[in-house]
């Protein structure tokens, strides 16, 4: 009677088993780690088709629905799916399959759900007032919370510097900003977590308004030029926003013609080009940069000088594959020092296909300048191998260029090695050549 009541027991537990107990998961893992936006599909496997199952969420509702970005499929009797088209941070939690009779015999497993660093903001420059304090916005999103780090310029901001920086929850303040401050403000997100590690970084570019000042670089109060030539005048300002450059002569803004005068303007710089027709253009010239914060004038006098004499002497002393040596000077009276000397030259080349695709202009030709050495010769580099150059010259000095001499036409040599046989030697060779026989008749005579 025992064994039988044993046995009873053994199979009744044995079937209970089976009814609940076998419930199985698919991944089988206690957690699931996805990111946010994800999809995840989790199976539950009955151990008969007799056992009906049932989704539950973290907060204990029953997922019934079909379809939706959570929802649950039957795929066989015994197979009950739980579906995530896209997994969002709410969903975290523990998520339980069991059987639809209840019972204490379940599965589930815990969803956790982490969420890129993303950065609210999208704009990439901002523009402060001079003086005004200003606060560059970095709302940062993330699971978990991301740490923040602020670099000016590539370099770390460290808070305590004179409490000019304080590092916000969503952004930074800049007390009082200066035109120092101009420049790129990184806001670098990292983020580790169990399954990854991530950095991200948004840059704002930084820009001070603030009145025109004129550059570092020497102004020239004083220009000359000659009658029938040019003069170029210069004038740069930095503003933020940039100004707005004008030219004034005689209490008259100057425009543009073909005639007399030829404007080019660029954010920062304006040149003034003045076609010298007669002594009345010997003149005052204003250059005024202006914009909404202020604006600044500068003067400079064009004055009558001479026209310098072209170069005496041009010619090519020797050349290579990718190099001209080329001899250029003038006279200049040793005893008559005055500032209408001759200061330097201006070598132009282009080559011959470049020169008959042009129709015959100088338009387009490089050029290189030099300062004026008595007894030098100028190098020309970075020529193509094996190619017809134009090349000529002029002399300058504080009023202008000289006309250009004639045009000299040289090729440069190839790359390609020399015959040995029945060619000509290098002058080098040549030159050693000799040395070797001197040598070897010297030894005769001495024997």
């Amino acid at each position: 009677m025992f064994s039988y009541l044993f046995f009873f027991l053994v199979l009744t537990a044995a079937v209970l088993a089976n009814h609940h107990d076998g419930l199985t998961l698919s991944p089988g893992e206690r957690s699931v780690v996805r990111y946010t936006n994800e999809s995840l599909i989790v199976q539950c496997r009955a151990p008969n088709v007799d056992v009906k199952l049932q989704w539950k969420s973290p907060k204990g509702e029953i997922i019934r629905e079909h379809k939706g970005r959570i929802h649950i499929e039957q795929t066989t009797p015994e197979i009950l799916k739980i579906v995530f088209a896209h997994i969002a941070l709410a969903d975290k939690g523990n998520w339980t399959c069991e059987p639809v009779d209840g019972g204490v015999y379940s599965k589930s497993y815990d969803l956790i759900v982490y969420q890129k660093i993303t950065f609210a903001e999208k704009d990439k420059v901002m523009t402060v007032k001079e003086g005004q304090n200003a606060t560059i916005l970095c709302e940062v999103k993330g699971e978990p919370q991301p740490n923040v780090t602020w670099h000016f310029n590539g370099q770390p901001i460290n808070e305590s510097v004179a409490s000019k920086f304080r590092i916000l929850a969503d952004g930074l303040l800049i007390n009082k900003v200066t035109q120092n401050d101009t420049g790129e403000y990184t806001c670098r997100a990292y983020q580790v977590n169990s399954i990854a590690s991530d950095m991200q970084e948004r840059t704002v570019l930084m820009k001070i308004e603030h009145k025109p000042h004129w550059t570092n670089k020497l102004h020239v109060g004083l220009q000359y030029a000659y009658l029938n030539g040019t003069a170029s005048i210069m004038c740069e300002a930095l503003a933020e926003p940039p100004a707005n450059f004008s030219w004034h002569r005689k209490q008259k803004r100057i425009e543009s013609n073909e005639q007399f005068y030829s404007i080019e303007t660029d954010n920062y710089w304006s040149r003034l080009t003045v076609q010298v027709t007669d002594v009345k253009a010997f003149d005052n010239y204003r250059c005024r940069a202006h914009n909404h914060l202020g604006s600044i004038d500068r003067i400079t006098r064009l004055e009558m000088g001479e026209k310098p004499p072209p170069p005496d002497v041009f010619q090519l002393r020797g050349f290579n594959s990718n190099t001209f040596d080329v001899d250029v000077s003038v006279h200049r009276d040793k005893d008559k020092r005055d500032i209408m000397e001759v200061n330097g030259f201006r070598i132009e080349y282009m080559t011959d296909l470049e020169f008959k695709t042009d129709a015959g202009k100088w338009t387009n030709a490089k050029h290189k300048v030099f300062p004026y050495e008595e007894g030098a010769s100028f190098l020309i580099t970075n020529l193509e191998p094996d190619t017809l150059y134009l090349i000529r010259a002029a002399s300058h000095n504080m009023a202008g260029y000289s006309d250009y001499t004639a045009v000299t036409k040289c090729k440069t040599l190839s790359l390609e090695p020399r015959a040995s046989a029945g060619g000509l030697m290098p002058p080098i060779y040549l030159l050693q050549a000799s040395v070797v026989m001197l040598l070897i008749l010297s030894l005769r005579r001495q024997h």
